[in-house]
């Protein structure tokens, strides 16, 4: 799961070999966030109002103590007394004749009113999310130059009030993107639009402006290495045009992919009387992207399901004002997710993410701002120029978004169109109880977009005739949605003949630091908490579950045993690349026990032979075994895609679950004695063990002078849709036999159970056997539970999967390994510090808890399938229908069954096979045993202290 080191130097290397605009730019702002520049602010009203002061730009004001944090909408004052943001910025220029300036605002929430030298720039920019521009040639001057901006957080456009300024998000207010000046030639390339297709057809506009007389066009596309294709494309601009049109054909060009994002430069000189007047470089890459109507999605000619998720542009300490290193943090959580496309939504995101897809590999979607209302048809035609044309070069874009859901507007359509080369298809995106086929009749067909699908919902939809592409689905509220139940949902998709893919809901928890309120976390309760990690990329159970479903290599599940010859079963998943091409390592582990320091494993890497295996196809690969591996606990697996991210790492036990669940103790037995008095207290070396005559439950543990805080043990747990209790039984007795070296204390047909046998050992350790039977039902679980207050358990170890908790439809994603782990407060949407240390964790083999007064509880299991619970799970506040269900009594518990868990918007039931209850028609039965403070000394030693002068 680490982060491709090479992805920085990598970029580094790309923008060193493409360079940048050939042109003169200027930076009055901060070029990121993280490197913002201070300018003269003063705002109208909220926090730190009606002074001059200072702003780092670019911001968002209310991160920087300004003003109202706004969620949802924009305060019911806003009209009376809106925040507005008066900024200033000199700067100084150079008398520079034959120039022509462009000043460029990539984003400003919302109204802009701009000034130079006192003087106007050009109309007021209305909408917060797209780039625009102004010509300033004829408002500034030699030397210093003064810049004014007037910010009004909220639109006097009531349309675009209505769309940006009322949605499930945080609005913001400031310049956040950077603002910069570009000193251009008074004849020049405003910008060029790029259709490369995969066979390398190019199809080209060079916008020019200024052109007063024959400027002659010349284009080169040159490669990654710095050689020019073919060659060059020529044309001719006359006075007045503003458009050239190249079109030509490259042979050996390589394709432009996510998994091979092979990258070209077209460069663009204007030529007059021979010599250049301007020179203009765009980065592109040949591809082919395909919408097959009532088909699916294809790639150069592949189809490919989209697999991502939903991510706005957010920092909890930064509002939408992002840093390059955020930027590229953000698309490294992308990138370790496995997914392969992403839906930046809501609004258009920085462009340097783009440039980071183009670059690096992944596909995206881009959209139109708007959430709660379509933008007007005049409004919204300049922000989609707006947007289309900043973005329309990215290789890595394959669809936009026409709004969200209810701002939908279809007469926008046809301005995508007109503006993108490409004609890339424009999604409508329909709300989860919206009719997306209603009053909507383009000229093509339309993706079936809408959202949040129940599981019949879905199978209907991918069995129609629709590409089906829910673009926000099983909602990640809190520590339920994400990945519960992802698996069945992928599995419906690979089989459909019309699947397009999934967007899940959505990448992070979106809370912010609030300075007015004590620096704490706001999430708005359950309004923002949403994502797959946390508002600082903290790793949550669905980040691992998903990482392991879409990985692109797939291992068939097996067995390490004897017959084992190190074969392995595997899925190419890519869409292009050869497994042969990726790197596979393998390794022999011996864990840490639970009597030593160290947690984790010691290793002995082994060779893996993997032979052509194509995308899309089955095989096997060999992992070259020692003629010792048995002797080993563990095989592991990772693999390496072709650019180097790590895609996930597989840990298969070796042999029987008895060889790594029964290193607590050794053979050296001790004296075993029942108490004359008491038949039921039974005492190993120094530890005295007592058990109810009446029940048969464990009641007290001594060992030494220290009693430790158990309660009457094992009780039984379960929890029936309809209230079932067991089935009440003829009360049998409890028994006490020597049975060879052990005491055997045996109970049935109470307090729910069949049967109950405890086992005390010679080596100082009980065993429980038990076995109860449920009347014939759905159950959200099953199980015993060995009464320990929370208070008493301070942290735990343990060899299983983890670090992350399991539910009953979200199994996947954990590592096999030896985890240690202090208990630590985690509360959903207001703690965050995962992994969460409750709730349910399986498979395992041993677990040791530590308990107050330095003493320790160790568990080992003897049973296939039983799942170990921890404490009480915590839920964030009003969860909707993102809950499970757990025993509510405080301890340890060793479930049969476990309970599924709930997205925000549908109940568990609602989501496929694997989100069920667990349906019980037979006796439930378990074995584990317990180790009491094993590992401690019989002598104290004594303590002394040594002091040096």
């Amino acid at each position: 799961m680490t982060y491709n080191k090479n992805i920085k130097i990598s970029l580094l290397l790309m923008l060193m070999a493409f360079g940048l605009s050939a042109q003169n730019r200027i930076f009055l702002s901060g070029k990121d966030a993280g490197h913002a520049e201070l300018w003269d602010f003063r705002i109208s009203t909220g926090r730190n109002s009606g002074y001059w002061t200072k702003i780092p730009v670019p911001s968002n004001w209310e991160l920087q103590g300004f003003g109202y944090y706004t969620y949802g909408k924009d305060h019911k004052q806003y009209r009376e007394n809106p925040e507005i943001g008066y900024y200033k910025k000199d700067f100084f220029l150079e008398n520079v004749p034959g120039k022509r300036y462009r000043l460029t605002f990539e984003g400003v929430m919302t109204d802009t009113h701009v000034k130079i030298n006192g003087k106007k720039a050009g109309m007021v920019h209305q909408g917060g999310f797209t780039q625009f521009q102004y010509e300033i040639t004829d408002h500034i001057r030699a030397g210093m130059n003064t810049l004014e901006v007037e910010v009004h957080k909220s639109s006097a456009h009531p349309s675009v009030q209505r769309s940006e300024r009322k949605a499930d998000y945080w609005l913001f207010g400031g310049i956040y993107r950077p603002v910069y000046i570009d000193a251009l030639p008074l004849e020049y390339t405003e910008r060029v639009a790029i259709d490369a297709k995969m066979d390398g057809a190019f199809h080209g506009t060079v916008h020019v402006d200024g052109v007063t007389g024959a400027v002659q066009v010349e284009a080169r596309v040159i490669s990654s290495d710095g050689k020019t294709l073919g060659k060059p494309l020529t044309a001719v601009a006359d006075k007045g045009d503003s458009l050239v049109i190249m079109t030509g054909k490259f042979s050996g060009i390589k394709p432009w992919s996510h998994e091979y994002p092979n990258l070209y430069k077209l460069v663009v000189e204007l030529k007059k009387a021979g010599k250049v007047v301007h020179t203009y470089s765009q980065k592109f890459g040949f591809r082919t992207f395909e919408v097959r109507d009532k088909d699916g999605f294809y790639l150069n000619g592949r189809r490919i399901l989209l697999k991502g998720a939903n991510m706005h542009s957010f920092r909890p300490a930064g509002g939408r004002a992002l840093s390059r290193k955020d930027i590229e943090q953000n698309f490294r959580l992308l990138k370790e997710l496995n997914f392969n496309c992403v839906r930046p939504c809501h609004y258009p995101p920085d462009a340097y993410f783009f440039d980071l897809c183009d670059s690096l590999g992944l596909l995206a979607m881009d959209e139109l701002p708007g959430w709660n209302a379509p933008l007007q048809t005049g409004v919204g035609a300049t922000m989609v120029k707006e947007l289309v044309v900043r973005d329309v070069n990215h290789p890595s874009i394959v669809l936009w978004g026409n709004g969200n859901h209810v701002s939908h507007n279809p007469e926008l359509d046809e301005h995508f169109f007109k503006w993108d080369i490409q004609k890339r298809r424009p999604l409508k995106n329909a709300a989860k109880k919206e009719d997306i086929f209603k009053n909507y009749r383009p000229s093509f067909d339309i993706v079936d977009t809408r959202f949040y699908p129940s599981y019949d919902n879905l199978i209907d939809r991918l069995n129609g005739e629709h590409i089906v592409l829910p673009n926000e689905a099983l909602h990640a509220l809190y520590d339920g949605g994400g990945a519960a139940s992802l698996k069945d949902y992928w599995d419906a998709f690979k089989a459909s003949k019309v699947g397009g893919g999934l967007m899940i809901w959505a990448l992070f928890d979106e809370c912010v630091v609030r300075s007015d309120e004590g620096f704490r976390l706001d999430c708005q309760q359950n309004k923002a908490p949403d994502g797959l990690v946390g508002p600082n990329g903290e790793k949550e159970g669905s980040y691992y579950a998903v990482r392991e479903i879409w990985s692109p290599v797939q291992v068939d599940p097996m067995v390490a045993d004897k017959g084992f010859d190190g074969t392995l079963s595997v899925s190419n998943e890519f869409t292009f690349v050869n497994l042969k091409e990726c790197r596979f390592e393998g390794s022999l582990l011996h864990f840490s026990t639970p009597n030593a320091a160290a947690i984790g494993y010691r290793e002995r890497g082994v060779s893996v032979v993997v032979d052509d295996l194509p995308a899309g196809e089955k095989g096997k690969i060999k992992v070259n075994l020692p003629h010792d591996w048995e002797s080993y606990d563990a095989l592991r697996l990772t693999v390496w895609d072709n650019q180097g991210n790590e895609v996930d790492t597989w840990t298969w036990p070796i042999g029987v679950r008895k060889g790594l669940a029964s290193c607590f103790v050794g053979t050296l037995k001790k004296q075993l004695v029942r108490d004359p008095e008491d038949a039921f207290s039974v005492k190993v070396g120094s530890t005295v063990f007592k058990f109810d005559e009446a029940t048969g439950a464990l009641t007290e543990v001594v060992t030494g002078n220290k009693r430790f805080p158990v309660g009457a043990t094992p009780f039984l747990v379960c929890h029936a849709e309809n209230d079932l209790e067991p089935t009440a039984l003829p009360k049998g007795k409890v028994t006490v036999r020597k049975k060879n070296d052990a005491i055997v204390i045996e109970s049935s047909h109470i307090n729910g159970f069949d049967h109950l046998k405890w086992t005390v050992r010679p080596e100082g350790y009980l065993t429980l056997d038990y076995a109860y039977t449920l009347p014939r039902g759905e159950y959200y679980y099953a199980g015993i539970g060995l009464r320990l207050q929370n208070e008493d358990v301070l942290g735990k170890r343990w060899l299983g999967e983890g670090p992350a908790r399991i539910w009953k439809n979200r199994m996947e994603g954990g590592e096999l390994n030896v985890w240690d782990q202090a208990k630590k407060l985690n509360v959903p949407g207001e703690v965050y510090d995962p992994p969460a240390f409750e709730g349910c964790f399986a498979p395992w083999y041993w677990s040791i808890f530590r308990l107050t007064g330095n003493r320790t509880l160790g568990l080992s299991t003897n049973s296939e399938g039983l799942v170990l619970g921890v404490s009480t799970p915590v839920n964030g506040k009003d969860p909707k229908f993102a809950t499970w269900q757990y025993p509510e009594e405080e301890g340890i518990y060793i479930f049969n069954y476990i309970s599924p868990v709930g997205a925000k918007w549908r109940g568990a039931r609602e989501f496929g096979p694997s989100g069920q209850l667990n349906r019980i028609d037979g006796t439930c039965t378990g074995s584990i045993n317990l180790y009491f403070d094993w590992n401690q000394a019989d002598l104290t030693t004594e303590k002394f202290e040594v002091e040096i002068e």
